[in-house]
């Protein structure tokens, strides 16, 4: 099996999720991809991963798999940053692309 890597991430992509991402229509969303833009009522909402996790009861690892198909779908884009209270480290806030 060959490796493929994703032109825009450089991430490791298989065989199999490649077929599988081009066999679904763009205009469809996976259920999961749909709570998580249910969470973004307004263009003027940013949540970071965390926020998104905590609003769709979503572990953030499937939080932050969906965040990025739907970056890279440009349904969602990055809008800027925070500081986490807890860790001082700073989160990415996403938000509905501006045109």
């Amino acid at each position: 099996m060959d490796d493929f890597f994703s032109a825009r991430t450089g991430h490791r992509v298989s065989e199999t999720q490649q077929d599988s991402f081009h066999t679904m229509p763009v205009s469809e969303l996976s259920a999961k991809q749909q709570m998580v833009m249910d969470c973004f009522d307004s263009p003027e909402t940013l949540l970071a991963r965390e926020d998104i996790s905590a609003r769709t009861n979503l572990k953030l690892s499937s939080v932050c798999g969906r965040a990025r198909e739907l970056l890279d779908a440009e349904r969602l884009a990055k809008r800027g940053t925070r500081k986490c209270t807890a860790t001082g480290k700073s989160q990415e806030l996403l938000g509905l692309p501006v045109a």
